[in-house]
Protein backbone atom coordinates (compact mmCIF):
# COMPACT_ATOMS: atom_id res chain seq x y z
CA UNK A 1 0.00 0.00 0.00
CA UNK A 2 1.00 3.69 -0.94
CA UNK A 3 -1.26 5.63 1.32
CA UNK A 4 -3.16 7.33 -1.38
CA UNK A 5 -6.32 4.87 -1.29
CA UNK A 6 -9.36 6.57 -0.46
CA UNK A 7 -10.96 4.27 1.59
CA UNK A 8 -7.87 4.43 4.38
CA UNK A 9 -8.51 3.94 8.27
CA UNK A 10 -9.29 7.62 9.72
CA UNK A 11 -10.74 8.74 13.18
CA UNK A 12 -14.13 8.69 12.40
CA UNK A 13 -14.16 5.13 10.83
CA UNK A 14 -16.82 3.12 11.58
CA UNK A 15 -14.94 -0.09 11.20
CA UNK A 16 -16.38 -2.77 13.04
CA UNK A 17 -12.84 -3.59 14.46
CA UNK A 18 -13.61 -0.86 17.20
CA UNK A 19 -16.39 -3.26 18.43
CA UNK A 20 -16.69 -6.49 20.65
CA UNK A 21 -13.85 -8.04 22.71
CA UNK A 22 -9.87 -7.98 22.57
CA UNK A 23 -8.30 -7.98 18.86
CA UNK A 24 -5.08 -10.12 18.41
CA UNK A 25 -2.16 -8.19 17.95
CA UNK A 26 -1.49 -6.72 14.42
CA UNK A 27 1.62 -7.71 13.00
CA UNK A 28 3.81 -7.33 9.89
CA UNK A 29 4.37 -3.67 8.85
CA UNK A 30 1.54 -0.78 9.48
CA UNK A 31 0.84 2.02 6.53
CA UNK A 32 -0.73 5.09 6.91
CA UNK A 33 -4.34 3.05 5.95
CA UNK A 34 -4.05 0.78 8.90
CA UNK A 35 -5.86 1.35 12.64
CA UNK A 36 -2.56 0.78 14.47
CA UNK A 37 1.03 1.91 14.31
CA UNK A 38 4.04 -0.10 15.47
CA UNK A 39 7.54 0.71 17.29
CA UNK A 40 9.77 -1.91 16.61
CA UNK A 41 12.42 -0.85 18.73
CA UNK A 42 10.27 -0.36 21.62
CA UNK A 43 8.28 -3.57 21.20
CA UNK A 44 5.77 -1.92 20.99
CA UNK A 45 2.38 -2.01 19.24
CA UNK A 46 -1.19 0.21 19.04
CA UNK A 47 -4.35 -0.34 17.81
CA UNK A 48 -6.61 2.47 18.13
CA UNK A 49 -10.26 1.44 18.66
CA UNK A 50 -12.19 4.55 18.64
CA UNK A 51 -11.77 8.30 18.09
CA UNK A 52 -12.93 11.43 19.56
CA UNK A 53 -15.42 13.34 17.93
CA UNK A 54 -13.93 15.94 19.29
CA UNK A 55 -10.66 16.08 20.56
CA UNK A 56 -10.53 18.48 23.00
CA UNK A 57 -13.59 16.75 24.84
CA UNK A 58 -13.58 12.90 23.75
CA UNK A 59 -10.92 10.18 24.70
CA UNK A 60 -8.56 8.32 22.50
CA UNK A 61 -9.24 4.24 23.33
CA UNK A 62 -6.63 1.95 21.59
CA UNK A 63 -5.13 -1.94 22.35
CA UNK A 64 -1.32 -1.79 23.27
CA UNK A 65 0.78 -5.03 23.49
CA UNK A 66 4.40 -4.48 24.71
CA UNK A 67 6.80 -7.71 24.43
CA UNK A 68 8.02 -9.24 26.69
CA UNK A 69 11.79 -9.27 25.88
CA UNK A 70 13.37 -5.67 24.77
CA UNK A 71 10.10 -3.63 25.85
CA UNK A 72 10.56 -0.55 27.48
CA UNK A 73 7.34 1.31 28.64
CA UNK A 74 8.29 5.34 28.47
CA UNK A 75 10.18 7.49 31.01
CA UNK A 76 8.50 9.01 33.97
CA UNK A 77 6.83 11.42 32.23
CA UNK A 78 3.88 13.68 32.74
CA UNK A 79 0.30 14.53 30.40
CA UNK A 80 -0.67 17.84 31.67
CA UNK A 81 -4.02 17.99 30.30
CA UNK A 82 -5.10 14.21 30.08
CA UNK A 83 -5.77 11.35 32.64
CA UNK A 84 -4.61 8.26 30.94
CA UNK A 85 -6.26 4.94 32.27
CA UNK A 86 -5.17 1.01 31.37
CA UNK A 87 -6.89 -2.24 32.11
CA UNK A 88 -5.03 -5.61 31.74
CA UNK A 89 -6.12 -7.95 29.20
CA UNK A 90 -2.93 -10.49 29.65
CA UNK A 91 -0.28 -10.12 31.30
CA UNK A 92 1.32 -7.57 34.07
CA UNK A 93 1.55 -4.39 34.31
CA UNK A 94 3.96 -2.40 36.30
CA UNK A 95 3.32 1.32 37.09
CA UNK A 96 5.19 4.38 38.56
CA UNK A 97 2.37 6.79 40.42
CA UNK A 98 2.13 8.73 43.31
CA UNK A 99 5.87 7.79 43.95
CA UNK A 100 5.00 4.12 44.11
CA UNK A 101 5.30 1.15 41.96
CA UNK A 102 2.50 -1.60 41.80
CA UNK A 103 1.62 -4.70 39.48
CA UNK A 104 -1.62 -4.93 38.11
CA UNK A 105 -2.95 -8.54 36.22
CA UNK A 106 -5.77 -9.32 34.25
CA UNK A 107 -8.97 -7.63 34.80
CA UNK A 108 -7.55 -5.17 37.07
CA UNK A 109 -7.51 -1.03 35.98
CA UNK A 110 -5.56 1.79 37.04
CA UNK A 111 -6.07 5.74 36.02
CA UNK A 112 -3.57 8.20 35.95
CA UNK A 113 -5.18 11.90 36.11
CA UNK A 114 -3.88 14.54 34.65
CA UNK A 115 -0.43 16.48 35.68
CA UNK A 116 0.80 13.10 37.51
CA UNK A 117 4.52 11.86 37.24
CA UNK A 118 4.15 8.66 36.04
CA UNK A 119 5.81 5.85 34.04
CA UNK A 120 4.34 1.94 33.14
CA UNK A 121 6.43 -1.44 31.78
CA UNK A 122 5.68 -4.97 31.15
CA UNK A 123 6.67 -6.21 34.26
CA UNK A 124 5.71 -9.76 33.20
CA UNK A 125 7.58 -12.61 31.51
CA UNK A 126 5.17 -12.59 28.63
CA UNK A 127 3.62 -10.43 26.48
CA UNK A 128 1.41 -7.42 28.26
CA UNK A 129 -2.13 -6.80 26.42
CA UNK A 130 -3.64 -3.43 27.94
CA UNK A 131 -6.34 -1.72 26.56
CA UNK A 132 -6.47 1.65 27.43
CA UNK A 133 -6.53 5.61 26.01
CA UNK A 134 -6.28 9.26 27.30
CA UNK A 135 -8.91 11.72 27.98
CA UNK A 136 -9.52 14.13 25.82
CA UNK A 137 -7.70 12.62 22.97
CA UNK A 138 -6.22 16.20 21.77
CA UNK A 139 -3.69 14.86 18.83
CA UNK A 140 -2.07 11.83 20.07
CA UNK A 141 -3.30 9.45 17.53
CA UNK A 142 -1.05 11.89 15.45
CA UNK A 143 2.08 12.09 17.93
CA UNK A 144 1.83 7.92 18.03
CA UNK A 145 1.81 7.81 13.93
CA UNK A 146 4.63 10.35 13.43
CA UNK A 147 7.34 8.87 16.35
CA UNK A 148 6.18 5.31 16.10
CA UNK A 149 6.54 5.81 12.08
CA UNK A 150 9.58 7.42 12.49
CA UNK A 151 11.30 4.31 14.91
CA UNK A 152 9.44 2.25 12.49
CA UNK A 153 12.00 3.63 9.72
CA UNK A 154 14.93 3.36 11.21
CA UNK A 155 15.42 7.01 12.83
CA UNK A 156 17.49 6.93 15.89
CA UNK A 157 15.52 6.55 18.86
CA UNK A 158 15.52 5.75 22.51
CA UNK A 159 14.57 2.22 24.32
CA UNK A 160 11.26 3.91 24.99
CA UNK A 161 11.04 4.83 20.78
CA UNK A 162 11.31 8.69 21.00
CA UNK A 163 13.61 10.07 18.23
CA UNK A 164 17.33 11.13 19.34
CA UNK A 165 17.47 13.29 17.20
CA UNK A 166 17.19 16.73 19.24
CA UNK A 167 16.50 19.22 16.14
CA UNK A 168 14.39 16.89 14.51
CA UNK A 169 12.26 16.31 17.86
CA UNK A 170 12.04 19.70 19.08
CA UNK A 171 10.89 21.00 15.94
CA UNK A 172 8.04 17.87 16.36
CA UNK A 173 7.34 18.83 20.23
CA UNK A 174 6.51 22.54 19.20
CA UNK A 175 3.18 21.00 17.60
CA UNK A 176 2.64 18.70 20.15
CA UNK A 177 4.08 21.08 23.90
CA UNK A 178 0.50 20.49 25.34
CA UNK A 179 0.98 16.51 25.55
CA UNK A 180 3.66 15.72 27.27
CA UNK A 181 6.72 16.70 29.31
CA UNK A 182 9.64 14.41 30.86
CA UNK A 183 9.51 14.19 34.67
CA UNK A 184 13.11 14.68 35.08
CA UNK A 185 13.28 18.53 34.66
CA UNK A 186 10.93 21.55 35.29
CA UNK A 187 8.38 21.91 32.20
CA UNK A 188 9.33 25.39 31.64
CA UNK A 189 12.83 24.84 31.26
CA UNK A 190 11.53 21.76 28.41
CA UNK A 191 9.96 24.33 27.02
CA UNK A 192 12.22 26.91 27.32
CA UNK A 193 14.78 24.83 25.29
CA UNK A 194 12.11 23.48 22.85
CA UNK A 195 11.76 27.10 21.76
CA UNK A 196 15.70 27.51 21.43
CA UNK A 197 16.05 24.46 19.29
CA UNK A 198 13.54 24.19 17.25
CA UNK A 199 14.46 27.14 15.09
CA UNK A 200 17.82 25.49 14.91
CA UNK A 201 15.99 22.27 13.53
CA UNK A 202 13.85 24.16 10.93
CA UNK A 203 16.87 26.32 9.72
CA UNK A 204 18.38 22.21 9.48
CA UNK A 205 15.16 21.35 7.28
CA UNK A 206 13.03 19.12 9.72
CA UNK A 207 9.44 20.05 9.69
CA UNK A 208 6.09 19.16 11.10
CA UNK A 209 4.91 17.87 7.79
CA UNK A 210 5.56 14.26 7.57
CA UNK A 211 2.70 13.10 4.80
CA UNK A 212 3.92 8.93 4.73
CA UNK A 213 2.84 9.00 8.89
CA UNK A 214 -0.43 11.05 9.25
CA UNK A 215 -4.24 9.39 7.89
Amino acid sequence: MDGSSDDRWTCDSSDERRAGGPRDRPTGTSYIDDDWVASPPAGKTIAFTECPDDPDSDPLLFEMWLDADGSHGPMRHVHPEQDEFFEVVAGTLGVFHEGETSEYGPGESVTIPAGDVHRFWNAGSSELHLRGGVDPGLRTETFMRVTYGLARDGRPVTPSGMPLNLLLLAVLLTEFDDMLYLAAAPTWLQRLGVGLVAPLGRLAGYDNGYPEYRP
